[in-house]
């Protein structure tokens, strides 16, 4: 009796589409390209990355599903990806079973705003013109505002870093006031030195002259003798 010979181990196949895809493949493809995905700090992945996800996916139930490529990989996680955005746009909660974990992968990667806030201190209330006051400009860098508890949350940090500034400005310009307060004082005193000093040098400067003509002096006798 004839032994049948050795079979040729072919690569499964599933009935019906190549490109179909079951809920657990989908599953599968979406925790490989997820762990990849976020080991790339959300970047996009190279081509030996996808084969990596084609191997994942490939490999489970012991490769009896169908087999697909890396390209079919990415294809569906673009596809994914737009189901995503469709579901997003809808009222919450998504009963679609991937919604949670695609909200988690790219729910948060949209592009962060940035936010400039400019605070201008209080004008002088002296007279006299001092130094522009300093403009503050921050950024606020990676500032998630895609739901309302975020924006208020916004809305009290700068509330109270205005009112933190607000405080230091006021404290800056009081000081800057003293300052000027003491500078004037100090010219002052100077200028009242300097005149008693120059008035001090003509009293001194007028004895001299006095002394120097007065009678009994030598000039005084010689002034006398030409006459």
């Amino acid at each position: 009796m004839d032994r049948p010979g050795p079979t040729t181990a072919t690569r499964p196949h599933s009935g019906g589409r190549e490109d179909c895809w079951s809920e657990g493949a989908t599953e599968t493809l979406i925790e490989a390209w997820g762990d990849r995905y976020l080991q790339l700090n959300r970047g996009n992945l190279r081509q030996k990355d996808w084969k990596e996800v084609a191997e994942a996916v490939n490999g489970r139930d012991n490769g009896v599903k169908a087999y697909k490529t890396d390209v079919q990989c990415k294809n569906r996680v673009d596809t994914l990806k737009k189901k995503y955005k469709l579901e997003k746009s809808k009222p919450l909660p998504s009963a679609w079973v991937f919604y949670p974990r695609l909200d988690f992968l790219i729910g948060s990667n949209t592009k962060p705003t940035t936010v400039t806030l400019t605070i201008k201190s209080a004008k002088p209330t002296s007279s006299r013109a001092g130094p522009k006051p300093p403009v503050y400009a921050h950024r606020m860098e990676a500032v998630d505002l895609s739901d309302g508890s975020a924006c208020r949350e916004l809305a009290r940090a700068i509330l109270k870093f205005g009112e933190i500034y607000e405080r230091i400005e006021s404290s800056k310009q009081q000081k800057m006031m003293e300052l000027e307060k003491q500078r004037m004082e100090f010219a002052m005193d100077l200028e009242s030195q300097r005149l008693n000093m120059f008035m001090d040098a003509q009293l001194e400067l007028g004895k001299m002259k006095r002394a120097k003509y007065a009678p009994g002096s030598g000039k005084f006798r010689n002034s006398i003798s030409k006459f």
